[in-house]
């Protein structure tokens, strides 16, 4: 097995700040993250006993942990799924993984939510932001990873992109409208964390489609202004997933294959380079940006490896 390389900083040199900001002064889950996974170095032992004592991180599993079977975070399945996803996803960010107890018990409830098609209580792009945060947890072969993967390349369309029939009926009943850029990035987003379908040829195909529509006010249901993509809101509210979009759509255009030769690509990481605060931080408010930095520079190096083999 080839050895795992640490993240180059020679490509993009301008991060060089933000590297030493949070290897030494960010908060302690976001600080054993960054260097046991980018940097590819094992933290010292008092970091990883600040990150499991660190007082955020105890409180959101206590929060979660109180919710017994997690019907009590929402009386409806659909937004409990939700709910449920939400509340993973930020422990995620809190350094939490799939082995601990509360992730355990919050993916069985999950995985007995699932509906006979496979798929979840929830729309289409619901669906793909809990592929998602599954994904993110390394839960791509519990049954139900692998029945949402289903759900969601079978509902690909002619143009290799998707739409969801909830959200856009009118659209979706005619096969000649085009697909929804937005829908198709977070589809994408989920489908990615599965290293067998950044191979495949169909999924591929949908990076054509997002690079195409992504920075185009063309589609019908296109919502907000034209430089939406551009929000680096950080949060995990109910319209989270259609927040922070530019490391989102810099994650996956690398993770298939588009690097910096791809115009694009190059002008998300321009982007990205305008808008590195002061503070060598990413983000809207001061509240976190930490989190939102550390997704940035995971998009940067997807994207440096771009085409890599």
């Amino acid at each position: 097995m080839r050895k795992r390389q640490p993240i180059s900083l020679g490509l993009f040199p301008w991060i060089t700040e933000t590297v030493h900001q949070l290897a030494t002064n960010s908060n302690p889950p976001v600080m054993f993250q960054f260097r046991e996974e980018l940097l590819a170095e094992k933290v010292k032992p008092e970091v990883r006993e600040a990150m499991e004592s660190w007082a955020p991180r105890e409180e959101a599993l206590r929060a979660f942990r109180e919710s017994a079977t997690f019907e009590a975070l929402a009386p409806d399945p659909r937004e409990r799924v939700l709910t449920i996803a939400r509340r993973l996803l930020q422990l995620h960010d809190l350094g939490v993984r799939q082995e601990h107890p509360v992730v355990e018990a919050a993916i069985s409830v999950l995985s007995h939510s699932r509906r006979a098609d496979g798929s979840l209580p929830g729309n289409l792009a619901e669906n793909a932001f809990a592929l998602w945060v599954l994904g993110t947890f390394e839960a791509q072969k519990t049954p139900l990873a692998r029945a949402l993967v289903r759900h969601l390349v079978a509902a690909q369309r002619g143009d290799r992109g998707w739409l969801d029939p909830e959200l856009e009926p009118e659209l979706v009943k005619n096969p000649e409208s085009p697909s929804c850029p937005w829908t198709t990035l977070h589809v994408l987003l989920a489908l990615t964390e599965f290293r067998e379908q950044r191979g495949d040829l169909e999924i591929r195909k949908g990076a054509v489609l997002l690079l195409d529509r992504m920075f185009k006010r063309s589609h019908k249901s296109f919502f907000g202004h034209p430089d939406h993509w551009r929000e680096l809101d950080y949060g995990y509210e109910g319209n989270a997933c259609f927040k922070w979009a530019v490391p989102k759509i810099l994650l996956v255009l690398g993770r298939l294959g588009c690097g910096l030769e791809t115009k694009e690509v190059a002008e998300l990481v321009m982007f990205l380079r305008k808008t590195l605060r002061p503070d060598a931080r990413w983000g809207a408010t001061v509240e976190g940006d930490d989190f939102l930095t550390l997704r940035v520079l995971r998009a940067l190096m997807a994207a440096q490896q771009a085409g890599k083999p």
